[in-house]
This record gives C-alpha cells, sequence and structure tokens, in this order.
C-alpha cells in the first residue's frame, strides 16, 4: 500500500515533467526558426518562457477548480476561460519581458525580434491556456469520477453490511423462542434444571450479543455455540435425540459465517426430533476437499408418507441464510436441501476454506 501511494505521487510529476520538457524543446526550435539566436541562447530563452509559465499554470488550476465545468452554461465556460487565457497570456509575457530586460537591458528586444514575434508569443500563450485547462478539467473530472465511485462502493458496503445484519437478527428470536419454550416446561416439574437452562441461554446471548458484529468466526466457536443450544434442546428431548459430529481438528480454526450452523441444527432438531414419537438422530459433518469447507446437516424424519417440509421455521429459514450467505461470498458458495432417501432430510453447504484472518 505504501508503494502504491508514493507511486500515485511520483508518477503525476513525472508526467508532468516529462510534458514541461517536450514543450520546452519544441518551443527552442521555434525561438530558434523565428529569431535565428544561437541555439544556447533559444534553449536558455525557451527554458524561462515555459517553466514561468508553468508557474502560472497553479493560478489555472485554482481557477479551474472554482468554476466546475458541469454547472455553467457551456457557452459562458469557455468565455470566461477565453477572458483568462487572454490575462495569464498577457502577464506571462510581462513577465517573461521584464525579466530578459532586468538581465539583459533594452537590446533584448534587438536580439530576440521582439517586434515580429510577439503577437505569436501572445495567441500561443492562450491556446496553451485552453490546453491547460482542458488537461485541468479532465484530471479534475477523473479525480470526481473515482470518488463517486468509491463512495458509491463505500455506500453498497455499508448497505449489504446492515442488510446482513437485519436478516442474522431475525435468527434470533427463534432459538430464544425454542428455549424459553423448554424453560418454561421445567419451571415446575424441575426448578433446579431449569436454572441451569437459564445459564446456558444466558451463555447463548452473551455469544450473540458479542459476535453480532462478526461476520466469520472460527469455526470451533460456531460449533460450540451450537453445543450450548443442543445442551438446551437436550433437556426438553432426553434420550429421544441423538447428535453425531464429525469434524476434523485441523479444520477448527478455519473462518465459518456466523449463526450458520446452528439454524440449521435448530431446523434438523425441529423436523428430526421433535416431530417423531420415537428417537432420532441430528448429524453435523464438516470436511474440506478442493480448497473449499463441504458442511453436511442431515437429520431423521417422520414415516409419515408426505413429503419433509422444508425447515423454515419464523419466515427467515433456507432463505434467510442464502441471502447472509450470498452477501459473504456472492456466487461463491453452493447450498442445497432436500429429502433423500426417503428417511433423512440433508442441507449442504459448500463455501471457499481459507486460513482465519487471510482477508
Amino acid at each position: 500500500m505504501a508503494e502504491h501511494l508514493k507511486s500515485s505521487r511520483i508518477r503525476p510529476l513525472f508526467y508532468g515533467f516529462t510534458a514541461w520538457t517536450f514543450w520546452i524543446v519544441f518551443y527552442t526550435v521555434v525561438f530558434k526558426l523565428q529569431t535565428g539566436i544561437p541555439w544556447g541562447h533559444a534553449f536558455v530563452a525557451s527554458t524561462n518562457t515555459y517553466y514561468i509559465y508553468a508557474l502560472l499554470s497553479i493560478g489555472i488550476w485554482f481557477v479551474c477548480k472554482r468554476i466546475p465545468f458541469d454547472r455553467l452554461p457551456l457557452l459562458l465556460l469557455i468565455g470566461l476561460h477565453f477572458v483568462f487565457s487572454i490575462a495569464v497570456s498577457v502577464l506571462w509575457l510581462t513577465l517573461l519581458y521584464g525579466f530578459w530586460y532586468l538581465a539583459e537591458g533594452a537590446q533584448v528586444f534587438e536580439v530576440v525580434g521582439f517586434r515580429s514575434i510577439i503577437g505569436w508569443q501572445f495567441l500561443f500563450g492562450v491556446i496553451t491556456y485552453l490546453l491547460i485547462a482542458g488537461l485541468f478539467y479532465t484530471i479534475i473530472y477523473y479525480r470526481q469520477f473515482r470518488e463517486k465511485d468509491l463512495k458509491e462502493a463505500e455506500l453498497k458496503l455499508l448497505t449489504r453490511d446492515a442488510e446482513f445484519k437485519a436478516l442474522k437478527m431475525q435468527l434470533n428470536p427463534h432459538f430464544l423462542f425454542n428455549a424459553l419454550n423448554s424453560i418454561n416446561a421445567l419451571v415446575t416439574r424441575d426448578p433446579k434444571e431449569a436454572r441451569t437452562v437459564i445459564g446456558r441461554l444466558s451463555d447463548l446471548l452473551r455469544i450473540s450479543l458479542e459476535t453480532r458484529d462478526q461476520r466469520l468466526a472460527p469455526l470451533d466457536e460456531e460449533l460450540a455455540f451450537v453445543h450450548l443450544y443442543l445442551d438446551i434442546e437436550r433437556v426438553r428431548f432426553g434420550d429421544r435425540m441423538a447428535y453425531e459430529e464429525r469434524v476434523e481438528d485441523s479444520l477448527l480454526r478455519l473462518p465459518f459465517p456466523t449463526m450458520v450452523l446452528q439454524p440449521l441444527i435448530e431446523n434438523a432438531v425441529k423436523h428430526g426430533i421433535a416431530e417423531k414419537r420415537e428417537k432420532g438422530n441430528v448429524v453435523l459433518e464438516v470436511r474440506r476437499g478442493g480448497g473449499r469447507l463441504e458442511c453436511l446437516v442431515s437429520n431423521s424424519v417422520a414415516k409419515t408418507g408426505r413429503p419433509a417440509r422444508k425447515p423454515t421455521s419464523n419466515g427467515a429459514g433456507l432463505e434467510n441464510l442464502k441471502k447472509r450467505l450470498y452477501l459473504l461470498y456472492g456466487d461463491d458458495f453452493e447450498f442445497h436441501s432436500g429429502l433423500k432417501d426417503n428417511d433423512r432430510y440433508e442441507a449442504r453447504l459448500s463455501i471457499p476454506a481459507r486460513p482465519y484472518g487471510s482477508d
């Protein structure tokens, strides 16, 4: 980044120096042909001439900044700059010949053929002003375009961030609702266990608040959140719920989208355990393949002969998750869910696998 900034500052200076040097060489030839003076004198005269104009160009820059090209009628803009070009050309020639006069005396007017070239020099000064003003307006327009582009990109990121947080917050009340139902069932039957569940729910809410601004977190932290949720659900379902987890230790520090695993597990519990009278099981598997993380959440389903329902709960569900994943990865993710072999429901997620903190 530092090298890029340094390069971005040096490059305009290099281009400006190159442009002025070109004009000095060009005008040296013109001056030699017009006056017939020696090449050395012509080069010195050209150098003095155009470095004086280079200094005056600083004023042209401020004029262009104060007269926006997109806020005035075209004819008025051209008229104003034509007047300024005359004033700058007169000032340029006054300074040029004034310095020569102070250095060489009155003879300079005879050496350079003042009367024969002053008109052409005046016209050249006007044309040079208009060319420089056009160049400055091009630079100003380019900067404004870049600033507008950057602001739009920043606004888009802020909008996406706000949308991401809004979608994420839609999920929090759902697991809170289920947890409160579990506590409600325990209050009269087993107050001690109810207090335990309240403590776990407190931990859930604390973690949820701590990660509300996070998009990614290490996989092991997301798994810890899932384990807290399952501890609460085990109070409700007891031996009816079996849970199996297959995750390699080497994957635990890889980044994973926050609040994605828990809703998937919650949906699996709801449709694979709560809707079954017999024992059911939920399986979570995370593996790495081809530079991607492959996540599979599956659950047994009740054998009712009816198609399994999509695990949508509070109106957010899978569509909510897909929107959040799109905000994080664009099109670089895959998410599929559906019934498999008529006895299990699967949700498959594939996202890029990168070392934590690499972004």
